[in-house]
């Protein structure tokens, strides 16, 4: 039932932010963040780092409602909130990387997921890691869209 619920709320929030002007490019960051999310969570299931339970609908040993709801709206909000200032988006990906954990932390503290042998802050750290490498594929992405070629070559 958690599952459905951060389904639902996630959906609202990213009703209330996104800017549908510009989902063309920000859905990009759904897709990454739903790939990449599948495959590290998968990974610390089959390495029993952690686990997830009452998955409604299995996605890789995932909830459907878990990955298709915090995990890619969050992915699109992150996209849409892209800064070219190195500082602003420092910012941006702590800001995410605590919501994410927050996240994590209810759902652990609800039952619906469960550390085997991980920790708050390995998952903080690993969040910061995903938000960082978001921010790189999001400017090669919006280079390309606006005509610029990719972010290593574009001129700065």
């Amino acid at each position: 039932m958690v599952w459905l619920i951060a389904f639902v709320f996630s959906w609202v929030i990213f009703a209330i932010f996104v800017d549908m002007k510009r989902l063309r490019f920000t859905i990009y960051g759904g897709i990454i963040t739903v790939i990449m999310g599948t495959v590290v969570d998968w990974g610390g299931r089959e390495l029993g780092l952690y686990r997830f339970n009452d998955n409604i609908i299995n996605w890789a040993h995932n909830s459907l409602f878990y990955i298709f709801g915090p995990v890619l709206t969050m992915g699109v909000l992150f996209f849409q909130f892209l800064n070219r200032d190195k500082r602003i988006q420092a910012v941006n990906i702590l800001i995410f990387s605590l919501t994410y954990l927050a996240m994590e932390y209810l759902t652990v503290k609800t039952g619906t997921a469960a550390y085997q042998h991980w920790h708050y802050l390995a998952s903080f750290f690993i969040d910061l890691l995903v938000f960082s490498t978001l921010s790189y594929y999001g400017e090669i992405i919006m280079d390309i869209l606006e005509g610029k070629g990719t972010f290593l070559h574009s001129k700065r």
